[in-house]
């Protein structure tokens, strides 16, 4: 909510679409489909490193669920490491943001594509099911564990 809130602010006042697949329909040039996918892109990516690299250690709705990112020992995660956590999660998401003009002009090869992505995305939760400590690939790849955690002292 927090981010679709500033996204829409920001939308509003410089005058680009909110979101590609808001405007595929309306005729607005691609250069706004590209601001919009860029800007959400950057204001998400800022938003979980912020967050994650801060005291809070979590972005609001993790805090809310009293969960923390850290290191595998507990210890805090720095702004690096809580980027990457955040960008190998984008990757995933990335190529259906690149190709979503060909959903119209080619709709079987973007539906081709949509479902590999969604099984690796999939995937990349699922892995907390059946991994010994709970974690998914993104968490796996950066070396980094979600605790839940009550709120004081932390």
């Amino acid at each position: 909510m927090i981010l679709f809130v500033v996204s829409l602010t920001l939308a509003v006042a410089f005058g680009y679409p909110l979101a590609p697949q808001m405007a595929a329909g309306s005729g607005a040039s691609p250069v706004a489909l590209g601001t919009a996918t860029v800007v959400n892109i950057a204001l998400y990516l800022t938003y979980h490193t912020l967050f994650v690299a801060s005291g809070m250690r979590a972005t609001p709705g993790k805090r809310f669920m009293t969960l923390v990112v850290a290191r595998p020992d507990g210890g805090r995660v720095g702004p690096g490491i809580a980027f990457a956590r955040i960008g190998v999660q984008e990757l995933l998401t990335l190529p259906l943001l690149l190709m979503q003009s060909q959903a119209k002009t080619a709709p079987l090869l973007y539906l081709a594509v949509v479902l590999v992505f969604f099984v690796a995305l999939l995937v990349n939760y699922l892995m907390v099911a059946f991994t010994d400590q709970k974690t998914a690939g993104h968490d796996r790849i950066c070396r980094t564990r979600v605790f839940k955690t009550p709120d004081e002292g932390v």
